[in-house]
């Protein structure tokens, strides 16, 4: 996964129309003029108050999704999620 800027968000997605797709469809956005990938070597703080590259911070999501699938819960490993909304 890589890591897409739109507008105030850092969006986690595969490929940059998911990102896009997303915005769109799931946060209500319009469709971006521009979009920006982002290092995912970059660090960031979370709203937790922890400071972790987007790295980290997609990988800790892949887990999570791969736990619930160990348990028998459907769940898309792989689909867009948001990161970080910006102020």
């Amino acid at each position: 996964m890589e890591a897409y800027k739109i507008e105030n968000y850092i969006i986690a997605a595969d490929l940059p129309e998911d990102a896009e797709g997303m915005f769109v469809h799931e946060l209500g956005g319009t469709l971006p003029v521009t979009k920006e990938k982002i290092d995912i070597n970059e660090s960031i703080t979370r709203d937790d108050g922890r400071v972790m590259t987007i790295k980290e911070i997609i990988n800790e999501e892949l887990d999570n999704r791969q736990q619930w699938r160990r348990l028998g819960v459907p769940c898309e490993t792989y689909r867009p999620f948001v990161i970080k909304r910006l102020i």
